[in-house]
């Protein structure tokens, strides 16, 4: 904002302030939460601590707590931006190289652009400046200086940039903009480009990891011959993003094309995957788009085909962001705090010795630790990210509380009883009763089948709740009077409606006035269902089989 004793370095277009932080009430509330019993976990938190907010009260202070409690994300001196912590930047991490793997085996290459764009750029593609104008962070000073006094800076009004400069909130004007310079002939196509970078998108209300001013993503982007590659290219990407939701997160997506007035600013189609989260509401995870000519035309990318003759590229680009961690605790985690899929957890097993510490009982110890470090050889050898707790001053049930709360999957206790009947003693964080392992070479193999086990229940359960949360009607009012229900109970949401539906923006905005719901998507596997029916809604012949539902 500009500073009163001379102009703007730095403004942002909404023009409207700055965006709340999300986190104002979750600190306080988290030190006055009640104690909740779990509705899985396993136990291991001891009594007299605070438990976190149901989710049944308070969805979305529990969301906060859940990750304050597991340390993923701290608040920001810079309103609606968060500082993701260690275990927060792991999961990312694990996520990244999970797809980062797969988006190189379709033939893109990693690059990097910069972080600031001219403005004229942006205004080069109609819709695309429509889009984005109200979200952009604009920079118009590349210099400071101090204050009268010299206790204070300021931006030095010699300094101001001829022209201001976006701080990117897409890359697509600028990656354009090079694709002219490298694409000359066919035999340049296709050409594929991945970027892991971060975007600023100046939000207003915001919630750490679901929607801040700043995040971490990818965005791909490709230029092609044919508009059927091109478009293959944008389904291709869909399926990559929904393998790794199912695989590596053990959520379940909907796969789906997004309505005209949902798709993304100066593209032809949008692609996108839907998540159902344990609280009804849906949360768009992943989009792919194929753009068309659009951005070729207005950056003037063209080619020599092969009887040459110049021609437009027809283009893609597709992305995620750190919006799946979200996705992931929402997912999985219960009313005793985080849940992790083990192919995500940074720790999939922890080993926590019975011990009093090497001061106290120097031999015990010792053999104990053997035993242990033995155990721990075997199962990292069988490839499972394993740890020791070797926190002496701290009790085992302080622990295995920290453990619970952190979404560790599997617990490991060993004392000197364990050790002599040779065996580990095993507690799974999605709940059940504690059960014996025997030691050995062999434990580290059974470790992985467990872990394997656990990821499968997982998706299980996450499959059958979005099976159980899709209803399909052909009754607008059957819609509205359960999202109204919905809306009476709190923090449970009515789930997702598969309607016919004749496409229509002025509906579909009555419709989200008046329930709050949105089309998801046009469910890819779903459309060849409209043919012979009425739109649920108006009573025209359906055009589409639509998704519609409340969300993040």
């Amino acid at each position: 904002h500009p500073s009163s004793a001379g102009p703007a370095l730095c403004r942002f277009a909404s023009d409207t302030g700055h965006p709340g932080s999300g986190w104002a009430a979750s600190a306080a509330a988290t030190s006055a939460a009640s104690s909740c019993s779990s509705s899985g976990g396993g136990g291991g938190g001891g009594s007299g601590r605070q438990g976190l907010t149901p989710r049944a009260a308070d969805y979305s202070l529990w969301y906060q707590e859940v990750i304050q409690a597991a340390e993923l994300a701290d608040q920001s001196p810079v309103k609606g931006c968060m500082v993701i912590r260690p275990t927060g930047m792991a999961l990312w991490d694990a996520l990244r190289s999970a797809l980062d793997e797969r988006i190189k085996e379709s033939g893109a290459q990693n690059a990097y652009f910069p972080l600031f764009i001219p403005v004229s750029f942006l205004s080069k593609e109609a819709e695309h400046v429509e889009g984005f104008a109200k979200e952009c962070a604009v920079v118009t000073h590349h210099r400071l200086r101090s204050t009268e006094g010299g206790k204070a800076v300021e931006p030095d009004p010699d300094a101001e940039l001829e022209e201001p400069l976006i701080v990117r909130p897409t890359s697509e004007t600028m990656i354009w903009h090079m694709f002219q310079k490298w694409i000359m002939s066919y035999r340049d196509l296709p050409l594929k480009v991945n970027q892991w970078a971060n975007v600023v998108r100046w939000e207003l209300r915001t919630r750490p990891f679901l929607r801040s001013a700043e995040f971490l993503w990818q965005e791909g982007h490709t230029a092609h011959a044919t508009r059927e590659e091109a478009v293959e290219t944008a389904r291709q990407m869909l399926d990559v993003y929904a393998d790794v939701c199912r695989d590596v997160l053990a959520m379940p997506v909907v796969k789906g094309v997004k309505s005209p007035t949902e798709r993304f600013a100066g593209a032809d189609d949008t692609f996108t995957i839907e998540a159902l989260m344990q609280n009804g509401w849906a949360l768009q995870s992943g989009t792919s788009h194929f753009l068309g000519q659009n951005f070729a035309k207005a950056f003037d990318v063209t080619f020599s085909d092969d009887a040459n003759q110049q021609q437009h590229v027809w283009a893609t680009s597709w992305g995620v962001s750190t919006r799946l961690v979200g996705a992931l605790i929402m997912s999985h985690s219960d009313d005793s705090g985080l849940v992790l899929p083990p192919a995500v957890a940074p720790t999939q097993a922890v080993v926590v010795p019975i011990s009093p510490g090497p001061d106290k009982q120097p031999e015990q110890h010792a053999e104990l630790m053997a035993f242990v470090d033995a155990q721990v050889a075997s199962m990292r050898a069988a490839g499972v990210r394993v740890s020791i707790d070797t926190r002496w001053n701290v009790r085992p049930g302080p622990k295995f509380f920290e453990y619970e709360r952190k979404g560790v999957p599997l617990r490991i206790e060993a004392g000197p009883r364990d050790m002599a009947a040779g065996k580990l003693v095993v507690a799974r964080r999605t709940g059940g009763d504690k059960f014996d392992l025997p030691a050995g070479e062999g434990v580290g193999g059974a470790i992985a089948a467990e872990l394997d086990a656990m990821q499968g229940a997982l998706l299980a359960a996450a499959e059958a709740r979005l099976s159980d949360g899709t209803r399909e009607t052909d009754s607008y009012a059957e819609m509205a009077d359960a999202l109204a229900a919905a809306e009476g109970a709190g923090s449970v949401g009515a789930g997702l409606f598969l309607v016919p539906w004749f496409d229509d923006a002025a509906a579909e905005k009555s419709i989200k006035d008046e329930t709050k719901a949105t089309i998801r998507c046009f469910p890819l596997g779903e459309q060849h269902r409209a043919e012979g029916r009425v739109c649920f809604y108006s009573g025209k012949p359906a055009t589409h089989m639509a998704l519609f539902g409340r969300a993040f």
